[in-house]
């Protein structure tokens, strides 16, 4: 498969796009957390120790286009043990004008590097019970469904469900075979 986008590392001067990332109300409704006003200032620091500390059990990715270094989105990944090879799909935020596409090719290029460079065996993730978008381009991809986890986040002003999500190392045979990865 041609991809169209690149992975890099965070850099100082990223914490301008990912304030503005936050600042997307309809892209905070449907992801998992609680929403948080973060001052430039703050987000600055938080990209310093992004960039500075060395935490293993936790990566993030700034996206960009294949030939530029200018972000258009970001993703994560969490909770990696890599005693028994499992970690956790924290998500994608991608910018809303970045088209159509790339959340499908960001996901195939963080399962390569899950499986082919860090050796995973597992990859865990959850989206919103609502976020059909995301349960789509996830299945799609070749992550099983789990469970429905019942209110197991308070976003909105309300307590949502979330599904549940898995891929093995296994499924990522098949999806290497079937992308060319």
């Amino acid at each position: 498969m041609k991809f169209d986008i690149k992975f890099r590392a965070f850099r100082l001067g990223d914490e301008k796009f990912i304030n503005l990332l936050r600042e997307d109300e309809e892209m905070e409704s449907k992801i998992g957390g609680v929403k948080r006003f973060v001052s430039l200032d703050r987000e600055r620091s938080w990209i310093n120790d992004l960039i500075m500390k060395d935490n293993n059990s936790i990566m993030y990715f700034a996206i960009t286009m294949k030939n530029s270094d200018e972000m258009i989105g970001y993703v994560s990944i969490s909770d990696i043990n890599y005693r028994i090879g499992t970690c956790f799909w924290s998500g994608i935020k991608l910018s809303p004008t970045a088209g159509d596409g790339y959340g499908a090719q960001t996901t195939l290029l963080l399962l390569k590097y899950i499986f082919e460079e860090l050796r995973m065996v597992r990859c865990t993730g959850v989206c919103q019970e609502e976020n059909i978008q995301s349960l789509n381009l996830l299945t799609k991809i070749g992550f099983q469904k789990e469970g429905l986890m019942r209110k197991h986040i308070f976003k909105n002003g309300k307590y949502l469900n979330q599904w549940l999500l898995s891929f093995i190392d296994e499924d990522y045979v098949k999806l290497k075979m079937k992308y060319d990865l």
